[in-house]
């Protein structure tokens, strides 16, 4: 594959994966993960696509975000394609990596704009397949959800955000990664606040100013704490029936400092009032399964001071996860890859 192809679909920005993983061992009866994830040839088709931005200079703290992407991928030999959990195998589903935005280290502001211009580019492929991204600060989310919703003029949109933060900050100090949320719903492109529901706010890192913002604006924030309370199935299905009210589509954007800080020590901000993994999971899993879902983001992984890849394990999970539930979404059964009886006793 060559630069000259990227180009040729208007992907200037766009570069091969930074890293291309391959499992060390092979079974026949089980896929991993690295060996299914594959480089796209940008000429197959394929039902997801996944693009790495791994911005990090735009965060109000200094992090490792940049190597948020690699990070993915590098742990994708210790996974399979299938989960007992939900009895789905994703080896079936043809999800490719399309490789990285490239975004000049010393120019943020130039950054967010290739990453708004190349996601807009992706969405409008002939292939029309689900594009997920993975960050990169949070400041990635704005560029990519409104060329997102460019792609589908005058359409409303809802967003469903998981996070420790409000992130409605203003603009005092430009995009940054404490001011998506703001940025898109003042954005005119059919983002309401009606329609937006943040899930798992928690711990002492916002403002009460922040919140009465996202309320007075018709948005609703159920916190780390709510969700502890209410489960995570109740507290989703009220999301869904708020963010996808009278909308054409939904946009859902997981920052993994929503987590309990035992589960994400690689980030920036994450602390023990966070929401466990097993509830993001679950959660994860119906989103992928809801037909307004079309696009979703993970953010706010630093590799830099992870400890003992525990928060990329984490978020890789996560993302499969949302894929088991898109899985079942589009191909409408579990997948599975047939039973041969004929016992095995070759060496």
């Amino acid at each position: 594959m060559t630069g000259d192809r990227r180009a040729d679909r208007g992907l200037t920005h766009l570069r091969p994966p930074g890293l291309v993983v391959r499992s060390g061992f092979e079974d026949r009866y089980e896929t991993e993960a690295a060996d299914w994830l594959l480089p796209w040839d940008f000429d197959s088709p394929l039902d997801v696509g996944i693009v790495g931005a791994g911005l990090p200079g735009t965060s109000l703290t200094p992090n490792g975000a940049y190597g948020a992407p690699d990070a993915f991928r590098s742990s994708l030999a210790g996974f399979s394609t299938y989960s007992p959990d939900f009895d789905v195998d994703l080896a079936e589903l043809v999800v490719r990596d399309l490789g990285d935005i490239a975004t000049p280290t010393l120019d943020p502001l130039e950054g967010l704009r290739r990453i708004d211009e190349t996601t807009g580019v992706l969405r409008c492929q002939p292939e029309n397949f689900f594009l997920m991204m993975i960050g990169g600060d949070h400041s990635v989310t704005a560029p990519a959800a409104k060329a997102f919703a460019r792609a589908h003029p005058g359409e409303r949109f809802g967003l469903i955000h998981f996070d420790a933060h409000n992130d409605v900050r203003v603009m005092d100090h430009g995009p940054t990664n404490g001011t998506p949320i703001r940025q898109l719903l003042e954005s005119g492109l059919g983002f309401d606040g009606a329609n937006l529901v943040q899930i798992g706010i928690h711990g002492f890192m916002n403002a009460s100013y922040y919140k009465r913002w996202v309320q007075g604006r018709g948005g609703t924030i159920f916190t780390g704490r709510e969700v502890r309370r209410r489960s995570i199935e109740d507290v989703l299905a009220e999301a869904l029936e708020r963010a996808c009210d009278g909308v054409d589509a939904t946009y859902v954007t997981v920052d993994v400092d929503v987590l309990e800080s035992a589960y994400a020590p690689g980030t920036g901000a994450a602390t023990a009032e966070g929401i466990h993994p097993m509830d993001l999971y679950e959660a994860l899993y119906l989103l992928g399964q809801h037909p307004k879902v079309a696009g979703i983001d993970f953010v706010e992984h630093d590799p830099v001071s992870d400890v003992a890849a525990l928060t990329g394990r984490t978020m890789t999970s996560a993302v499969l996860t949302f894929l088991c539930g898109y899985f079942l979404r589009t191909k409408g059964s579990g997948g599975w890859r047939g039973y041969d009886p004929t016992p095995v006793t070759e060496f």
